[in-house]
């Protein structure tokens, strides 16, 4: 990929993350996207209409020093890092994939998972319209991995895309199973923690998300994805219950941790597969 290419990539992503900005802040329980595509974007405070410069991604909100143009109050971080996230997500599966389609399908999903995050931390919830359109661009990933025959990228036929020569654990030569057996898997481990518990350490919306990544990401790489969020989510909570900013009890949106679940396994579950038993073997 030339440099001309990466910049025109990333600036693209943070274009895409500005939208996502605005459908995560606009989406309602009630009324779900409906009127996030109406009206024109406005400071959060002094509700002044932005103009368009005031509207370049990650440029306008330096050129303005953080701060409203009409009001001075300052724009939250959180837009800014939302575009930066998105833009940096793009680039990063492009420079792994290449210019093809599947890199368009993970990028998608990868935007989807960021919004689904955003919505997540600021209502609690996962809209089921993500997680349809999660299992949608699944879906089509393994039409079109069939289609082209790239069941893996180390040319197996075993379904398994993310971990490298450890596809030997797959337990089938045949792609399809080895995604029945993630979805199952994914289901089984969050469905449970989501029965036994009422709900109260696990939402319904984790357990439908997912059984959508079932669809993404085949077994044996599920099980990096499911573990990650569970090992981030507790590296996070558990010094903030030690120092009393969190209580035992408290209600956290597991959705961003699965997401980072599922980015830390696409770019890197390889790595992480074989630090870990380079850690056993030295053990």
């Amino acid at each position: 990929m030339s440099v001309f290419s990466a910049i025109a990539v990333f600036f693209f992503g943070t274009a895409i993350g500005s939208f996502l900005n605005v459908l995560a802040s606009r989406y309602s329980e009630k009324t779900g996207f409906k009127k996030a595509f109406k009206g024109r974007s406005k400071c959060d405070q002094c509700k002044k209409t932005l103009r368009w410069y005031e509207l370049v991604p990650i440029l306008s909100y330096l050129f303005l020093l953080g701060k409203c143009r009409s009001c001075k109050k300052p724009i939250p971080w959180q837009y800014t890092l939302v575009e930066l996230l998105a833009g940096f997500l793009a680039l990063g599966v492009f420079i792994k994939l290449g210019a093809a389609p599947l890199a368009l399908i993970w990028t998608t999903v990868l935007w989807a998972l960021l919004l689904m995050s955003v919505i997540d931390i600021r209502l609690k919830i996962i809209p089921d319209t993500l997680v349809v359109l999660i299992l949608i661009l699944s879906v089509g990933k393994l039409i079109y991995q069939d289609i082209a025959n790239l069941n893996t990228y180390i040319q197996t036929q075993k379904g398994v895309d993310l971990l490298g020569h450890y596809s030997i654990l797959a337990t089938s030569q045949n792609a399809l199973i080895n995604y029945v057996i993630a979805i199952l898997v994914g289901i089984a481990l969050f469905g449970g923690i989501y029965y036994f518990s009422r709900g109260k350490a696990m939402g319904l919306g984790d357990v439908k998300l997912v059984g959508a990544l079932g669809f993404l990401i085949a077994w044996p790489d599920i099980i990096v994805a499911l573990i990650m969020p569970f090992l981030i989510g507790s590296a996070v909570g558990v010094p903030l219950i030690l120092s009393k900013k969190l209580k035992f009890k408290s209600s956290i949106p597991f959705g961003p941790y699965i997401a980072i679940g599922v980015i830390l396994t696409f770019f890197f579950g390889y790595n992480i597969v074989n630090a870990y038993f380079e850690v056993f073997n030295f053990i």
